[in-house]
């Protein structure tokens, strides 16, 4: 896990070191007992935040960002049968720091509560060694905006002076059986060809996976896509989001992924999944991951469930500033390079509320205002659309694509216009206490208490059914929240991920969910399949 939480916020340690002693046998390595060439690469999934490491007393490298994977060649630095030491040195001011840190917060250690939580510092997600061929494969792009065809390039990586060999690409179905085959040169974007009798495009009702396998010389990566569309279309009212070509009302949760025994680190890879899973539990399809970006390994239980992602640009919850600007920058270009290729992704949060918005003008330097960031995610990922600010103050510049309001505890009619479909970018927190489930007893708050589950899911099927009145107009709505977080206890389930509803209540609110997403879908004349939730 990400770490001890001190006993005290004034214990906060914000520099640290890792020790990782550790042998290497290279008999364990097949292609360089062959005679071949090998390189070993060592991975972070993410460190939080700034971080230098070292290997066997030499620097390797450093890197600042706290969301974002990066790897390091440690071939020549690496021993034998003897041993080998891995130092890693982190320096995590939290929220005491200029850069984006969602939600995280040190005084929530002796004082928890309010929407901010226990802080994590330093190694949060996975550490690991790859051994790799000479000439290797070092990142793949997708691109799966389309209903027929895939366009990918890899990047390759090599010793030698001049990389000539050839990128081979293989599209394979479900059973394994190849469909169609594709080459071209490292670097070089490959639009392939689905045969229309194998076409089947991905959405929450039918998350169909195609395999791709890609291979340079000796090296082989097997990755997945989902063919998909999500754009701005013309609706009675207004602009619409459509889905593979259809109006899909995207109905979800806010989800903090925080844990209770590892705040940003999950226990197991099931709990990962898990969380996603409780979407279409719920009659749910979409999920605004909420200040924060998860493991690759998240997103990818997303693609297999088939659940929609709305991705938040982790914030500077308080005190951002300029010197947060350049930070906010970096870390949001690394956002959509690390998670762009995953077809779940159909949307970007750039700010929420007032979080961090103001500090962006026309004196900000280097050059970036709210303008010029919608510009910038527009031009780093044409593909899927922009919400500017989700419920603060940035929305009411009009521009983006979503025009996205906040309303506790009762959701409120936003309205769409020629360029911006309308959004419930969070409503609800309505909160049942569930005695012996809470963080710190008898301190629990939500937006809007009430006395029992039963109660809990009462309140939340009324405010759907007035989300069902206005999907002639209203196109998404996101729910806070998932589960509760520490002393925020407005979730479905509790902290734990116990759920706090009967068998009977939960499928009161799957029948009102499913309800908007039906009424939605026969108000533009579109048949839906059947959701996962009703067949399993």
């Amino acid at each position: 896990l990400s770490g001890r939480v001190p006993s005290s916020s004034a214990m906060i340690i914000q520099k640290m070191w890792y020790r990782l002693t550790f042998n290497y046998n290279n008999k364990d390595d097949d292609h360089a007992q062959d005679g071949g060439s090998n390189r070993i690469l060592l991975h972070f999934g993410a460190i939080d935040w700034r971080s230098v490491i070292y290997f066997n007393g030499q620097q390797l490298g450093n890197h600042t960002g706290g969301y974002d994977g990066f790897d390091l060649d440690i071939t020549t630095f690496l021993f034998s049968n003897v041993t080998n030491e891995l130092l890693v040195y982190v320096f995590d001011p939290s929220d005491l720091g200029a850069q984006p840190n969602g939600k995280q917060r040190i005084s929530a250690i002796d004082s928890p509560g309010g929407d901010t939580y226990t802080p994590s510092s330093g190694i949060w997600q996975t550490v690991w060694m790859e051994i790799v061929p000479n000439t290797y494969i070092r990142d793949i792009s997708i691109n799966q905006v389309s209903t027929e065809s895939v366009t990918v390039s890899a990047v390759v990586v090599s010793s030698s002076l001049a990389i000539t060999t050839t990128v081979r690409f293989q599209v394979m179905d479900r059973a394994g059986i190849t469909i169609v085959t594709a080459s071209g040169n490292p670097g070089q974007k490959v639009t392939i060809l689905i045969p229309a009798p194998q076409r089947r495009l991905w959405s929450p009702d039918d998350p169909y996976l195609y395999d791709l396998v890609i291979t340079v010389g000796d090296d082989s990566v097997l990755a997945y896509f989902g063919l998909r569309t999500f754009d701005l279309g013309d609706g009675p009212k207004g602009k619409r989001p459509f889905l593979n070509g259809n109006f899909t009302f995207l109905a979800g949760f806010l989800d903090q992924s925080w844990w209770p025994d590892g705040q940003y680190t999950a226990p197991t890879d099931e709990a990962l999944a898990f969380d996603v899973q409780v979407v279409p539990m719920f009659g749910l399809n979409m999920i605004r991951l909420h200040q924060k970006v998860n493991p690759e390994r998240w997103y990818y239980h997303a693609d297999k469930i088939g659940v929609i992602v709305f991705q938040d640009m982790p914030q500077k919850y308080t005190g951002a500033s300029k010197a947060t600007v350049p930070l906010f920058v970096k870390d949001f270009k690394a956002m959509i390079r690390g998670r762009g290729n995953h077809p779940c992704v159909v949307q970007y949060t750039i700010f929420n509320e007032g979080d961090c918005w103001k500090a962006f003008d026309n004196n900000t330097k280097p050059y970036y205002d709210v303008k010029s960031m919608v510009a910038l995610a527009q031009q780093l990922d044409p593909t899927r659309l922009v919400d500017t600010d989700s419920g603060g103050g940035a929305n009411n510049l009009y521009i983006g694509n979503v025009n996205d309001i906040h309303s506790y505890p009762y959701p409120r009619d936003p309205q769409p216009s020629s360029s911006q479909y309308a959004m419930i970018g969070e409503f609800g927190g309505i909160g049942a206490f569930v005695q012996g489930k809470e963080w710190k007893p008898n301190s629990c708050y939500a937006y809007l208490r009430v006395d029992t589950p039963k109660d809990e899911a009462d309140a939340y099927v009324k405010m759907a059914a007035k989300i069902e009145s206005w999907v002639d107009h209203v196109s998404a709505s996101v729910y806070t929240q998932t589960t509760d977080v520490e002393l925020e206890c407005d979730g479905f389930l509790n902290y734990d991920r116990s759920n706090k509803f009967s068998v009977a209540d939960t499928a009161r609110i799957r029948l009102a969910n499913q309800a908007i997403i039906k009424a939605a879908a026969a108000a533009q004349g579109v048949k839906t399949q059947k959701l996962w939730s009703e067949v399993s």
